[in-house]
């Protein structure tokens, strides 16, 4: 079955995660996501709705396939917030996976490129608060009196 373009990169991701996962079949997805208790859980899917997915045969709504890919990460023992170092530049933070399937999701629904959109307060603070961290672990590199060391 051929997927439409702008739904690959979706469900090459939500693949990605399957594989890594084990390839667990559809109703051990479902299962998993049925046995999270109501906090945990934000939307659900059975069995059908998770091979759709896989097969790029529907999108669905974002709170269907963040379940989906929340159970795929669960049974693969990888966690959600990480990031990959493969596109990380000062200018670009890195997007944890969760970030990375959002977008993709976002562009399958779109059928079109994920546009840039304003960071939040939230992601300001992080980075703010990490480039403080960088500029001070600096600082202290460069200050020997900091090391209890003489300059000399």
């Amino acid at each position: 079955m051929d997927v439409p373009q702008p739904r690959q990169p979706f469900v090459d991701m939500l693949w990605r995660f399957y594989v890594a996962a084990r390839r667990p079949t559809t109703r051990r997805i479902a299962e998993t996501i049925e046995a999270w208790d109501d906090d945990r859980r934000r939307g659900t899917a059975n069995h059908e709705t998770v091979r759709r997915a896989l097969r790029g045969e529907s999108v669905g709504a974002w709170q269907t396939v963040e379940m989906i890919f929340l159970a795929l990460c669960e049974i693969a023992d990888v966690d959600p917030e990480d990031t990959e170092d493969d596109d990380v530049d000062r200018w670009n933070p890195p997007l944890t996976h969760i970030e990375r399937f959002h977008r993709c999701w976002n562009e399958a629904v779109d059928e079109a490129p994920m546009p840039d959109i304003p960071r939040t307060r939230s992601e300001r603070a992080q980075q703010r608060a990490a480039e403080q961290a960088k500029f001070e672990a600096r600082t202290n590199a460069r200050d020997s009196w900091s090391t209890n060391e003489p300059p000399f």
